[in-house]
């Protein structure tokens, strides 16, 4: 049987007579090929060949949007659209829009004039960028910085069609043959309003859009939508057997309310629209999906891609399994820090196999695979002995012995926080004003409370801090989601202001909080989530960015004195920097002085007791409770000290 047949069978609901095992390794191969430090035995080799090599089916889900022939395919990543052999069809603009591109200092500046205005986007490629493996470049700008940008990317989606380009696709299918699946790439997006926040806004400025300009976003999805249904319509009628439709789901991004509105029937959709032509849609579900389980399970996907389960996130692959294997066939279940010596150790690595074989016996509808990718640092062997071992033990039906089912109170669920109201009846109009994010008339209701003579000290601790307690006490619970959480963030931002002047020589400063990413990494919504929320409970906070030097994080700790430093990583290869900070500081004589905590997709507890950080926290709300106890810990100490 072919590795091709078994991943049909899997998707079917079928048993072949062995697990699929499909590694995405191509950052992996990126990163190291550009180094020169391929192993041995692969240098010279293709990613597909070293795939034939090992015996493992081709990984061929996600495209590659830099290896191009021609610039005209990646042309168009700032809008989100693209020409590329994956995608089995072309993009026509409208000859009124005209595309210009200008190049300087790395950078890559795409403009598009229309007949009613101009947008633009700038993109990059790192040296950094390029030692990680990078398969797409960085937006360094987006397309939207204003509203009347809105009514201008209406219009070029609106004049934008969709032609078939189906004889490339079908060499690229016919040169992967029997040896995997030759995924057509329909979209990364589920819907036009998935595509605005994926593609055309920074992720914490498309909830501010949504909440100021909900009319104006709503008309551009709907013109982007347009622009899918002729995608759909092609890749319906095309010669491939599995659609990628969708992409990058987290439960924290993409919340619950959010998926089901905006997400669900883009998904839906489509599905039906393949289903109707034999074809399969496999949607790339690579984030925290806790909140997200039903919601997936009932969108239609037929083929959940890059599914990452614990420990890099909060879902157990048995959860998985148990919840999923009814409707949709699971692709992934191996986490990509197992990968790493620096997250996993020998004995977890084995362990966790163990563990796998027998949480999703019998083993239908499960294609075993890393999540997200292989990183580029990552210890070949194992993918190698992952293979044996699936090749070994992998045969089906496999059997579930006398593993322990995990419990409900093993699945890291949100701590269920007291949520308290605010008595003061004096300061209740900025509480509101907090609470519904409303940043235009909290400023004026300060402003009259300042004017009354109340202290600017109360105003912020009773009307303002107190509120912000009871927003984070809500997003724990999952009462409130992360839009609520900004625009409460955001109102309690332009309060402060105003009463800064009369803070200025009265305010206690609660902590003092230095966060930054490190250098080579350009990663930056998971940080920004972080200094949101902490900003929002009233800590000082000074953020340092994305891609900081070691001497840059040791001269800003020397000049800021932070009671804790947060430092945050998203790439595997960039991952050793923080051990370099530390180390850093150690030698300065500086890391006595504070806490210091860590944070990032491929991050865990272990890498983080292992480098000497204090602490690390999994996503923005635990980033919040980690601080305060630090934060309580060092009050005690300077109390006894």
């Amino acid at each position: 049987m072919t590795h091709k047949e078994r991943m049909l069978m899997a998707i079917r609901g079928e048993m072949p007579e062995v697990l699929p095992y499909t590694p995405r390794f191509d950052l992996w191969y990126n990163a190291n090929s550009y180094t020169g430090t391929l192993p041995a035995q692969h240098r010279g080799r293709t990613a597909d060949e070293i795939a034939r090599a090992e015996g493992w089916a081709i990984h061929k889900v996600i495209p590659e949007l830099l290896k191009v022939q021609n610039p005209e395919e990646n042309m168009h990543r700032g809008l989100g659209v693209y020409s590329l052999k994956e995608n089995g069809y072309r993009v026509h603009l409208s000859p009124n829009v005209e595309v210009k591109v200008s190049e300087d200092a790395g950078l890559k500046r795409v403009e598009y004039h229309t007949p009613i205005g101009v947008i633009g986007v700038v993109e990059t490629v790192t040296e950094e960028m390029k030692k990680a493996g990078a398969s797409i470049t960085w937006l360094q700008e987006r397309a939207i910085k204003k509203v009347e940008d809105y009514r201008v990317l209406s219009y070029i989606f609106d004049n934008m069609t969709i032609l078939p380009d189906y004889e490339r696709y079908t060499a690229w299918q016919a040169s992967i043959g029997d040896d995997g699946i030759a995924c057509m790439m329909g979209t990364f997006s589920a819907s036009g309003m998935h595509h605005i926040q994926r593609d055309l806004l920074e992720a914490t400025d498309f909830y501010f859009e949504f909440k100021d300009h909900e009319k104006e976003m709503r008309g551009l999805a709907e013109s982007i939508d347009r622009v899918y249904d002729q995608i759909l319509r092609v890749v319906a009628a095309s010669p491939a057997e599995v659609v990628l439709w969708g992409a990058n789901y987290d439960d924290m991004i993409t919340y619950a309310p959010y998926f089901a509105k905006e997400i669900t029937p883009g998904l839906r959709k489509a599905s039906k629209a393949l289903a109707e032509k034999g074809k399969f849609l496999i949607s790339h579900c690579d984030g925290e999906n806790l909140k997200l389980m039903d919601h997936i399970r009932d969108s239609g996907i037929h083929i959940a891609e890059a599914v990452c389960p614990f420990p890099m996130t909060k879902v157990r692959i048995e959860e998985y399994y148990k919840q999923w294997c009814g409707k949709l066939t699971i692709l992934g279940g191996i986490p990509q820090s197992l990968l790493l010596k620096e997250t996993a150790s020998e004995e977890e690595f084995q362990a966790y196999l163990d563990h796998f074989f027998k949480a999703v016996a019998p083993g239908t509808r499960i294609i075993a695979g890393i999540a997200d990718t292989t990183p580029p640092n990552a210890v070949f062997d194992r993918l190698v002995r992952l293979g044996e071992r699936i090749e070994r033990e992998g045969r089906l039906p496999l059997k579930a012995g006398a593993f322990r089912p995990v419990s409900e109170a093993e699945i890291a669920a949100p701590a269920q926080t007291q949520v308290t109201a605010v008595s003061d009846e004096v300061f209740q109009a900025v509480t509101a004003d907090v609470l519904k994010g409303d940043h235009i008339g909290i400023k004026a209701n300060v402003q009259k409370l300042l004017d009354k003579g109340f202290p600017a000290q109360d105003i912020l601790q009773k009307g303002m801090i107190s509120a912000m307690e009871i927003i984070g006490g809500k997003f724990k619970t999952g009462d409130v989601f992360i839009p609520e959480v900004l625009l409460s963030a955001r109102a309690m931002n332009e309060a402060l202001a105003v009463l800064e002047p009369y803070l200025a020589e009265k305010a206690e400063v609660r902590g003092k909080i230095l966060i930054g990413t490190v250098l080579g990494d350009l990663h930056d919504i998971g940080k920004n989530m972080v200094v949101t929320m902490l900003r929002g409970v009233g800590l000082e906070i000074k953020d340092l960015g994305v891609n900081v030097k070691v001497d840059a994080f040791v001269n800003q700790v020397a000049q800021y004195r932070p009671d804790i430093l947060g430092i945050s990583a998203l790439l595997t290869t960039t991952m050793p920097e923080m051990k370099k900070v530390i180390d850093a500081l150690k030698a300065k004589g500086l890391r006595e002085e504070m806490k210091i905590i860590v944070g990032g997709a491929p991050v865990n507890e272990k890498f983080a007791r292992d480098i000497g950080a204090d602490g690390y926290a999994q996503d923005a709300g635990e980033a919040v409770t980690l601080v305060k106890r630090l934060l309580a810990q060092i009050c005690e100490q300077r109390k006894t000290s």
